[in-house]
This record gives C-alpha cells, structure tokens and sequence, in this order.
C-alpha cells in the first residue's frame, strides 16, 4: 500500500517515519531543493545561519515528546544544549534575566520591583504549575482509550483555571498588573500587545522545566537526522518536485500531479504542506472546511506571524554575551510597522556555525499580514526596490548593533535577511508564517482531525491543525495521521517504533 507525502518538512517526514514503522510504502515529495520545510537553516561567507529554531519542546528526558523526537531520530545521545536562561531584556539603568531557575528568576525580579510582589508571585507560580502540562502523545484525543483520556483530563483540570485565565489576558492587559515600567514594557513587548500572555507562560514553563532545550546542529542538524531515519527505514524522499493538484477519482485520492506534468499514484495522499496552498490549489477549491475559511476571514482574532530575519558574521567569540538579548534602539520601521526595541540571538553555543573565532548573530522582528502585503507587493512590483529595502533594514539593523556594541565595529559582516515574501516562497507557508494560528483572547481552540468532508482516503496533517502549531505539533501529527490510515485499514495504530 502506497502513501505519497506532499511537503518534507518535520510533519511530512514524520508522517513517513511512522509509515515505514507501520509496514507501508511511502514516498515524501518536496518542492525546495531540501528537506526540512519551514525547520531550515543556510550557509552564507563561511556562516550558518538557522531560520528557525529557538528552542524545542519535548528535551526532558522521560517526556512523552522526548520520546517521539527519540522515534523520529532527532534527539541519539547527548546531544541537547541546555541554556541557563531564556534572554535578556535591557531597560535604562539595569537589565532582567530570564533565569532558567525559577527562584532565582523570582528574587532578581522581586529586587528590581518590590512593589511588584504580588503579581510577581503569581506569574512564577502559574509558569510553575504550567510544567505539568503533558502534551498528549500516544494517540489522537478522538482516538484515545478511556484511560489515557482520563489521564489527560485530571492534568488539565490541575492547570485548567491558569490556561482559561492567561490564554484570555492580552499581553498589554497582563503588563498593566505590574507597577514597574521595566516590567511593564518587558511583557507588552514579547509579542504583539493584544495577542494572549499564554504562549509566554508555557514557553517558560517548558524552559525552566528542562522541556525546552536546543537540538545540536539546530534545525538543519535536526532535519538531517530526520532524514537520515526516514530512508534507513526505507522511505523515498524527492526533493525538487512542486506538488500542482491532487488527483481524484470518484471521490477518493488516488495520487498526485507534479509540476512538469509528472504524476505519481498511491492509494492514500497526505498534504503535509500549508494547508491554505492545499484547499485553495491542490484541491482547486472543490472542498471547504469552516473552521479554516472563518480564521483567514478573521485575522485580528486569528492573527499569523511572519518575521523579518538579518544575519551578519562577527569576527569575535560572543560566548561571554547573553545569546538572546533585548534592548531599546532608536525607532525603526520594519515593513509597515515601528520597532522600539531590538531582539539579537547569537550562536556561539554551536561552533561549527562560524570559522573558528567567529560567531552567527540574527535579528529577527515579528511581521504581520500588514507587512506580508507590504514585502509581498515590493517583491512581486519592484525585485531592485525590494533588494534595497531589505539592504536599507539591515544597514540600519548593524548600526544600532554598532551603537550598542561599539567594540563590534569593524568586525561585523552582513550575511543575508529574509522578509516574509521570502518565507513564503522557499516555504508555501500562509503569509510566510512561522507558526499556526497565534493565540489572543477572542482565540478558541481547534483540533482538526486532518480529514476533508467529501474526500475519501486523503488526510491534511501539520502544525496548522492544532493552533499554534510549532514543531511539536507538525510531529505528532505526523504520527496521528498514520495512525488514522492504519484504523482505516484495520490494522494495529499502536505501533511502537523500534529503539535505534
């Protein structure tokens, strides 16, 4: 039996791991010259740059997510980098440390602002009690025998009330409990204002959890252990081919055409691709779904996020700097929207990124539909214009750098930048997006199970069916479509995945 995979990023080569581990013949079909889909990364002058990962959930040993980076070949040995704290953020006269130590976090934070106690308090006891969130990890909840359902009820009944109350409280309106202006611009700014203070507090709770590592080699060293699986398990992987419809025959998915007329049958087909690229191309609008029409028709309540990127080289070790820190800069706009503040990363944690000596650094702002309609129509109107305005973005990106960091002068080299235009070229991604569907209050919860009303023996999968999304969740599906198609064939789902 034959399933042909569209898109060979994590959800589609997970897809292919799981169905080798379940016995069927599976080919993985990308239209980039790599693999890896959105979890990228490219060299530039002797550099690496990683387009993608920050952080990944599921590093904690014992971890159901651990175990499934475990069965899909990303995590073999030792080779997790655990950081001792999430950033830095800057303000006039001090700094607040992100510590990766919860009673550490606390005490820096109640000695900046000891007015702030109270909300303070409550803040790390949330981010404490949001560890024992447990990602759902054997089956599909739909799927899910009673026991393990009840299992994953009586943990969300233990977080329940913090979930409700955080993913309904807009950043701006949780930064207005504290007193401190440093505390106040430190939570308005970590992402849009109106969006939900939830993803925040989980992703502390996954870093100071131990939950939210850094794969070795970033994401191209974890797509390349991916990869490395999927055809040891004898899967097919072709790069180089753009899916351009899905074929059907009465009723049913029977394979797929390619660009340049190819066509390749199966008797299953999984769009592990966007799903907006799907409906409205592969399936040339013949089907609908609701759920996906009212969340593009509402952005503001269903909001995307793409990022504008710019990579230089440092001729200097910045093992001794924050390697994610936040500062004030002199107003720029990026896209349609004005920047306060400046986000840098740097990669000295992962030598091999540099010549010896050297160090990656990236700045990376968030972009929203406005700017995608901003890069997008500069892109697709004027190719120098747009050349010129990321040019122009990253000049003004390295001096700020250089006013912070004058010992920097002379030895910084620009690399590349990327805009959303960008993203959603090389990716397909809806508006050149990085994750799902981002969170605010108005937001409500979707689990799609992956099927199309009306067609038979086809299955979406990806991080955009459980918003919002990330590497985790284009993972797991992965392995929940697969075991759809075995409930379908009649075949055991519970499969478990041989230890490497």
């Amino acid at each position: 039996m034959k399933i042909v995979i569209i898109g060979g990023g994590v959800a589609g080569l997970s897809a292919g791991i799981y169905a080798q581990l379940a016995g069927f013949e599976s080919a993985v079909y990308e239209k980039c010259g790599v693999l890896g889909g959105q979890c990228t990364g490219w060299d530039r002058k002797g550099y690496h740059i990683d387009g993608c990962i920050h952080w990944l959930t599921g590093t904690k040993e014992g971890s159901g997510l651990y175990r499934i980076w475990q069965e899909l070949g990303v995590i073999q040995g030792n080779d997790i980098i655990h950081l001792d704290r999430f950033g830095v953020y800057e303000y006039e006269g001090g700094a607040i440390s992100l510590w990766k130590d919860l009673d550490r976090l606390e005490q820096e934070l109640l000695t900046l602002s000891p007015e702030d106690a109270g909300p303070i308090k409550n803040m790390i006891r949330d981010i404490r009690t949001m560890q024992s969130m447990v990602i759902p990890v054997n089956h599909p909840v739909d799927m899910m025998p009673l026991g393990e359902k009840l299992r994953m009820l009586r943990v969300l009944m233990g977080a329940g009330g913090i979930l409700t109350k955080n993913s309904r409280t807009s950043c701006a309106a949780y930064a207005q409990r504290f007193k401190h202006p440093a505390l106040q611009s430190f939570i308005a700014q970590r992402v849009p204002p109106y969006f939900s203070i939830l993803a925040f507090i989980f992703g502390m709770a996954n870093f100071s959890g131990d939950n939210g590592a850094i794969p070795a080699g970033g994401s191209r060293g974890m797509v390349d252990r991916m990869e490395k699986r999927y055809r040891e398990l004898g899967g097919e992987a072709h790069t180089g081919m753009a899916a351009e419809e899905i074929i059907i025959r009465d009723g049913r998915a029977r394979g797929v055409r390619f660009a340049g007329g190819g066509i390749v049958n199966a008797d299953y087909v999984i769009a592990s691709c966007d799903v907006h690229v799907t409906l409205k191309k592969l399936l040339n609008n013949r089907y609908t779904d609701k759920r996906f029409e009212y969340r593009y028709r509402h952005p503001r309540e269903y909001p995307v996020l793409s990022s504008f990127r710019a990579a230089f080289g440092v001729r200097e070790d910045l093992g001794d700097y924050p390697h994610a820190l936040v500062f004030e800069i002199e107003p720029l706009t990026v896209g349609v929207t004005p920047f306060s503040s400046l986000g840098m990363r740097h990669y000295a944690y992962q030598r091999d990124f540099a010549p010896p000596g050297c160090t990656t650094l990236t700045v990376a702002f968030n972009q929203t539909a406005e700017d995608y309609a901003f890069w997008e129509a500069l892109y697709t109107g004027d190719r120098e214009k747009y050349r010129a305005e990321k040019n122009r973005i990253a000049g003004a990106i390295q001096e700020r750098l250089e006013g912070r960091f004058p010992e920097f002068r002379g030895k910084m080299e620009f690399l590349d930048a990327a805009s959303p235009a960008t993203y959603h070229r090389y990716t397909g991604a809806y508006q050149g997006a990085w994750m799902s569907f981002m969170m605010t209050p108005k937001t409500k919860m979707m689990m799609h199970r992956g099927v199309v009303r009306g067609l038979q023996n086809f299955f979406l999968s990806g991080q955009w069916l459980q918003p919002p999304g990330g590497l985790p969740i284009a993972a797991l599906y992965g392995k929940y479509t697969i075991q759809r198609i075995c409930k379908q064939e009649k075949i055991p789902w519970d499969f478990a995945a041989p230890r490497s």
